[in-house]
């Protein structure tokens, strides 16, 4: 009887919130993802964004010299990146600008996809569902799912 009454009192313990695991399939995650974007940009009074079927929203923030990245080109970028709360989670230094290759997989989808749409001296506001940056991986202070909100001027094209 003894050993019953422990069974139970360990069966209650261990469900509390933190064994609880949430499991969505992409397209659960997409639409979620998609209504906390629509969410942020209304509730900031954001307007002039542009989406992508893959649920990018990007926005031209300053035009540049009309020169476009392809892939293959190594590219210098400044960038400040946040979670929808407004949380930075990281920037690069003016003095020494963030540098990759387009196209060979050395930054998220997102910015692949991202990036290309501004020219060479522009600045792009990328809005970045959870599926086109970390997904379920947890990278640093970037929890799993997060939609991502880069701000990325385009430095150099070489």
């Amino acid at each position: 009887m003894r050993f019953l009454i422990f069974l139970v009192i360990i069966s209650i313990f261990s469900c509390t919130d933190e064994n609880i695991v949430v499991t969505r399939t992409k397209q659960e995650q997409f639409n979620l993802d998609l209504e906390r974007i629509q969410g942020y940009l209304n509730e900031n009074n954001l307007e002039g964004f542009e989406s992508l079927d893959n649920g990018l929203h990007y926005k031209i923030l300053e035009e540049g010299n009309s020169s476009f990245p392809k892939n293959g080109d190594t590219l210098d970028v400044e960038y400040v990146g946040q979670l929808l709360n407004g949380l930075e989670f990281d920037r690069s230094y003016t003095n020494q600008p963030f540098e990759f290759i387009l196209g060979s997989n050395e930054v998220i989808q997102g910015w692949e996809l991202g990036v290309p749409l501004i020219d060479e001296e522009g600045t792009i506001l990328l809005i970045i569902p959870s599926g086109l940056a970390y997904g379920t991986t947890t990278s640093g202070s970037i929890p799993e799912n997060s939609v991502l909100i880069f701000r990325i001027k385009l430095l150099d094209i070489r």
